[in-house]
């Protein structure tokens, strides 16, 4: 298991990244690594193999030209079988992100059944303005959805996967009055503020998390002192299963932070690092959230609130 000292440290060298103005991380979704295609499924596949499915069906239905939805353009990718299985299989759908899209041995609890089948309240039946396909054909994909999900007949089962994390949502309290938002928020010395943010897992329930934290960034690029230890500047976020709704989650990590007088910047980038307090008024400040989704090859997501704090 990763050291808390890990987490932190995963944590500053995002936050970081985020303060250089590097690109930001893709939005979550499957880091799909395919193996190569044969050359030609069709002569040699097995009647009911995924390989055969695609020929078949989802070739001929949902990717086999540029017109139709799944050929790269949409998530998921379904233009080759390999695509085809790296997108769906044990990988959670946008539409219902609780939800895998294919989960092995249970076509009853597989996303794309119930797109197929337009039942469980899906907003939209595939193909999408097209006719449904026929019941023997949507049975033969639960067959093998039933058997296993297998890549090819005597594969391996499919592993499990560690789905990226969503990114999380950042808000931003004065009690229980939310007040970011629009424009830099305007507050003064002695404020207590309760900095929020979402998390969202597939494989790990909020409260699980392993670690969670905020971070308070100058305009300069240092970052305000929050806590003790190695990274200071890095503030753990604790579970509140009682935070409010942000937009489609709950805001249930929080810190509060008290505005003192003075307030200490903190310089990771230096050799040494260096602290120096500095006068909290005139100070603008944005709140960055980071977590990690696992305490093994944990993956990081983070994300800033747009609204800038402006300490009068």
């Amino acid at each position: 298991m990763r050291s808390p000292r890990s987490f932190v440290l995963a944590a500053a060298a995002a936050a970081a990244m985020a303060a250089c103005g590097a690109d930001e991380p893709p939005p979550a979704g499957p880091d799909v690594v395919a193996e190569p295609d044969p050359l030609d499924v069709t002569a040699t596949a097995v009647p009911g193999s995924l390989d055969e499915l695609h020929a078949r069906l989802i070739e001929k239905r949902c990717s086999g030209q540029p017109g139709l939805c799944h050929n790269g353009q949409f998530e998921p990718n379904l233009s080759t079988p390999a695509l085809t299985y790296a997108y769906l299989v044990n990988r959670p759908g946008l539409e219902k992100p609780t939800l895998l899209r294919v989960k092995p041995g249970s076509a009853a609890q597989s996303l794309l059944i119930d797109k197929l089948r337009n039942r469980n309240g899906v907003a939209t039946q595939m193909p999408l303005g097209a006719p449904p396909l026929e019941e023997e054909d949507i049975a033969a994909i639960e067959r093998w959805i039933d058997q296993g999900a297998l890549r090819a007949p005597g594969a391996a089962a499919a592993p499990m996967l560690n789905n990226p994390p969503h990114r999380p949502q950042v808000a931003i309290y004065n009690g229980s009055t939310r007040l970011d938002g629009g424009g830099p928020i305007n507050v003064t010395v002695g404020t207590t503020l309760t900095l929020r943010h979402t998390v969202q897992d597939f494989e790990t329930p909020d409260a699980n998390i392993p670690f969670a934290a905020v971070i308070l960034g100058a305009a300069d690029g240092r970052n305000v002192v929050l806590t003790t230890g190695t990274s200071p500047h890095v503030g753990p976020t604790t579970y509140d299963p009682s935070g409010p709704m942000g937009q489609g989650d709950q805001l249930n990590y929080r810190r509060d932070w008290t505005i003192t007088s003075m307030i200490e910047l903190y310089d990771d980038k230096a050799k040494p690092p260096t602290r120096e307090t500095v006068p909290a008024s005139g100070q603008r400040l944005t709140v960055l959230a980071v977590y990690v989704d696992s305490p093994t090859q944990g993956i990081v997501a983070l994300d800033t609130n747009p609204s800038q704090i402006q300490i009068q």
